[in-house]
């Protein structure tokens, strides 16, 4: 997207929440709403504990063979805070409100997850208007939302893993839209700083739209992003550390490969809840998956080559309600992914990105948990991990523990 176009589409945001929140709003809760429903405080606090023991270093943890940041990535091995989060909301009235989350990773310095400020406007005919500002999370749905942080499930999903390097958390603006009939709609268009994987600091900011669906036990999300990093880096050490910041690309290209071009994001995900359909069963059904598609140059210090290249992965996942508090699920996945060069550079440049190492990875997870209060409640999980020619069992446990409170305001 141009400089030209960013700034329309910019000001195009801040004039219509401007026309939508310049009248007085009508109280109304939401569900997908982290603010309180009335005027009021809410505070947050989460954290799931982890316990991994696996024979081999999963092929997930670096995932080399695909266009990432190069980096170790995170071992899941041992036992480690997996995701702690606390939280504030606070509505002033009925149109404003403010959130900020902080998070943590293992041992890993606390972060700014979200810090934003959000206009509501209840409409007449029922539909609900919001406009939110700051570092925030792009709608995408619970479903896509929901994986991988303080899920049912230990490990991050094979595809997101591949798709946004472990999570999409962004400065922006959203202007969103909610109609609630006998189906649910949902419309979230977003403009991002893009700074983060897989945008890059050099770049223009990144447009991005969710559409979502739902009636009765049926839920349905479709996700839409387009990066153009001028320069996103990915490191060729074969030890590099974990980071949630990419290689700072320059002109000497000290180990590093640096990708420019156009990265395109799309995701789906189509859920269907047995509990509340006519026949009440106890039985979740999901099916979601990722796609980046790109299309540029890579560049390092041996060579320069054109570059379009892709990663596709999904999961399907069956979650049995058995009893009261208690649940066992299942997950299976599959991940892959394509590359094409050509130039002078296009074999050192092979090597150097590790493309010769690619293989497809699938993944296989049985899970039972309960709920032991609550805001508590444990899982345990077994899977196996396989690339052609070899296969990585696992095991874990896993403890999660959510609260929640607050405070209205008086009249």
């Amino acid at each position: 997207m141009r400089k030209g176009a960013e700034r329309h589409l910019a000001q195009a945001l801040i004039v219509v929440g401007g026309v939508l929140f310049a009248t007085h709003a009508q109280a109304h809760g939401e569900v997908d709403d982290a603010l309180p429903p009335e005027p009021g405080i809410r505070w947050d606090a989460a954290a799931a504990l982890r316990s991994l023991k696996a024979d081999n270093t999963l092929p997930s943890t670096r995932l080399d063979g695909y266009l990432l940041q190069g980096d170790a990535g995170m071992n899941p091995d041992g036992t480690q805070l997996e995701h702690g989060a606390i939280g504030l909301a606070a509505r002033l009235n009925n149109t404003w409100g403010a959130r900020l989350l902080i998070g943590k990773h293992g041992g890993e310095s606390a972060e700014v997850e979200e810090a934003w400020v959000q206009a509501r406007r209840d409409a007449d005919n029922g539909d609900v208007w919001r406009m939110s500002a700051g570092r925030q999370r792009p709608a995408m749905g619970a479903t896509l939302a929901g994986a991988g942080h303080f899920d049912r499930f230990g490990l991050m999903p094979l595809a997101q893993r591949a798709a946004l390097d472990h999570h999409w958390v962004d400065d922006g603006l959203q202007l969103s839209w909610r109609r609630y009939r006998a189906s649910t709609w949902s419309v979230d268009m977003g403009l991002w700083r893009g700074k983060g994987f897989p945008g890059s600091a050099e770049g223009p900011w990144v447009p991005s739209l969710h559409l979502g669906w739902g009636r009765g036990p049926w839920q349905a999300d479709v996700l839409w992003a387009g990066f153009r990093p001028g320069g996103r880096g990915a490191s060729v050490s074969s030890s590099e550390d974990h980071s949630h910041g990419a290689p700072v690309c320059d002109a000497r290209f000290t180990e590093v490969i640096c990708f420019a071009g156009d990265s395109q994001l799309l995701a789906a995900s189509l859920s269907w809840s047995g509990l509340a359909s006519d026949a009440a069963l106890p039985l979740t059904l999901t099916a979601a998956g990722w796609w980046r598609n790109e299309d540029g140059t890579l560049t390092s210090a041996n060579g320069l080559a054109d570059y379009r290249g892709s990663s596709r992965g999904g999961w399907l996942e069956a979650i049995w309600h058995m009893a009261p508090g208690w649940e066992l699920g299942w997950r299976g996945e599959r991940l892959s992914a394509s590359h094409r060069l050509h130039g002078p550079g296009a074999s050192l440049l092979m090597r150097e990105a590790r493309f010769d190492r690619y293989q497809p990875v699938t993944r296989h997870a049985l899970m039972v948990g309960s709920r032991l209060a609550p805001w508590a409640r444990w899982t345990a999980e077994v899977g196996r991990e396989s690339v052609p020619g070899s296969s990585h069992p696992y095991a874990a446990v896993r403890l999660l523990l959510q609260a929640n409170g607050g405070h209205e305001a008086r009249p």
